[in-house]
């Protein structure tokens, strides 16, 4: 990183400002796009790990289970499984009596026709769809359950709309890289045009494309950075605004700001190191 580069990257940026200007501007509202992308992701993420920390499977126990029988099938979901938590049929009952709230309604039923269960707080490998289903079939050969419910429909729209926030999020992100692409191409073609006849002399004198091109390549990295940190600073004041009105909405971790600044980066240096191969062929042919 010589200072000449620099020097050379920042005098094109000063004497180039409305163009440069132009290209900052369509790359701020590419990566302003792209950043709310990701904060949706995000927050949907955070949405669906709290949702998904409460998933559970209930498994329905036959009547009369012997205590060494239960503490044996106990021991069984929580090696494969996960957390259980045994409830008697009293404690059903009065959960149930709790949820009603109105104990007239239940005064008719004389027996208690509840169930006892085992509550599953699943590992994390096991609150997939696929996966809580082939833990349901597993329980249901166990000779004392009677039966398994885990709310597979929930499950299975929870996983899809999970993997369409991400699949939106990666085909929104590839839409923005190849924007700031051909904003980048078309940027540091106009800007080489500028200089042509500078970038000729150069060429003749014998100076690699590598050694002309760079100032170019930092001027776009420049250009990048800014757009990307003011990207993230209007994504901030919009989450702000929204988490005013809506509680649990956060603002993207520092780690998740860096990666957004380092792949806008990844792509500025691409885009340009492939764009300045071109213009610099073009010209000198």
């Amino acid at each position: 990183m010589h200072p000449y580069f620099w020097r050379e990257a920042w005098r094109s940026f000063r004497a180039h400002r409305g163009l440069a200007m132009t290209s900052m501007l369509s790359l701020i509202a590419s990566l302003t796009l792209c950043g709310l992308f990701v904060l949706l992701d995000h927050n949907a993420r955070q949405a669906l790990r709290a949702i998904g920390d409460r998933r559970e499977m209930i498994v329905y126990l036959k009547d009369e289970i012997p205590e060494t029988e239960l503490a044996v099938l106990m021991d069984k979901v929580r090696q494969y499984f996960g957390e259980p938590t045994y409830v008697d049929r009293k404690q059903a009952w009065q959960e149930l009596s709790d949820q009603i709230g109105d104990p007239d309604l239940l005064s008719g039923v004389e027996d208690n026709p509840l169930p006892a269960s085992i509550r599953v707080r699943l590992k994390p490998e096991l609150l997939g769809f696929a996966a809580m289903e082939q833990a349901a079939q597993q329980v249901l050969e166990f000779p004392e359950v009677e039966d398994v419910r885990y709310g597979a429909e929930y499950v299975r729209r929870l996983d899809r709309f999970s993997g369409g926030v991400r699949l939106a999020t990666w085909a929104v992100g590839a839409v923005v890289a190849l924007a700031m692409a051909l904003v980048l191409f078309n940027t540091l073609r106009l800007t080489v045009l500028a200089r042509r006849h500078q970038v000729e002399v150069m060429l003749r004198l014998g100076a690699s494309d590598r050694f002309i091109a760079t100032p170019y390549v930092y001027e776009a990295m420049m250009h990048m950075t800014l757009a990307a940190v003011i990207s993230l600073l209007l994504v901030f004041a919009l989450q702000q605004v929204v988490a005013y009105r809506l509680d649990g909405v956060t603002f993207l971790p520092w780690t998740t700001s860096l990666a957004f600044i380092g792949g806008a980066l990844a792509v500025a240096w691409v885009a340009s190191a492939g764009a300045l191969s071109r213009i610099l062929r073009n010209i000198g042919s």
